[in-house]
């Protein structure tokens, strides 16, 4: 076999295994990133649940001002010599707790909002990290169907340039004289 051709076998081994290596490196970072994403995700989780207990906490006490509120204005109109059960000074306290108990579950529908958007987040990180998972998976089994194409070229263009070093070896690589071929002169 001619130095070329073993030349050509070693750079196309050594190509291959940094194929290969190339491969199993984007593999290992697909799983880095996997276990990045699981870990924010799990961040998002956390606080998307304590959004929701802030939310809880706020309305719970939103709810101690309104009726702190509530009494005060009954109070007050009390002092004012106004009976509350009936009347406009009904209506008044009416609306005054309609518009407390609105707010107060605007706050809650805020925490629930919160949450569902955190988790929804974490959701869509630990997708994206299944995802580098299986794109770390397709680039180590590319990069092992490249260095067995790459093997396979670089014993073909060996081959090509040593014909008589390759198979049983019998064979020759020299070009016949026209004048040792027999019944043949030259012209």
């Amino acid at each position: 076999m001619s130095f070329i051709a073993v030349a050509i076998i070693a750079g196309t081994a050594i190509g291959a295994y940094a194929k290969i290596e190339a491969g199993k490196q984007a593999e290992r970072d697909a799983k880095a990133q996997q276990v990045l994403a699981n870990r924010n995700a799990l961040i998002a989780e956390q606080q998307a649940k304590a959004a929701l207990e802030r939310a809880k906490e706020e309305a719970k006490q939103f709810e101690k001002e309104g009726e702190a509120l509530l009494g005060e204005q009954q109070v007050a109109l009390a002092k004012g010599g106004v009976l509350t059960t009936i009347g406009t000074p009904a209506i008044l306290i009416e609306e005054t707790e309609k518009e407390l108990e609105a707010d107060k579950l605007a706050i809650l529908k805020e925490g629930f909002l919160a949450e569902s958007f955190g988790l929804s987040q974490a959701e869509n990180l630990r997708f994206e990290g299944r995802i580098a998972r299986a794109r770390g998976k397709a680039a180590k089994s590319g990069s092992r169907l490249a260095a067995a194409g790459s093997i396979l070229s670089g014993l073909g263009t060996a081959a090509a340039i040593s014909p008589s070093r390759i198979g049983s070896g019998t064979r020759t690589n020299t070009i016949p004289n026209i004048r040792d071929i027999p019944g043949r002169s030259p012209a």
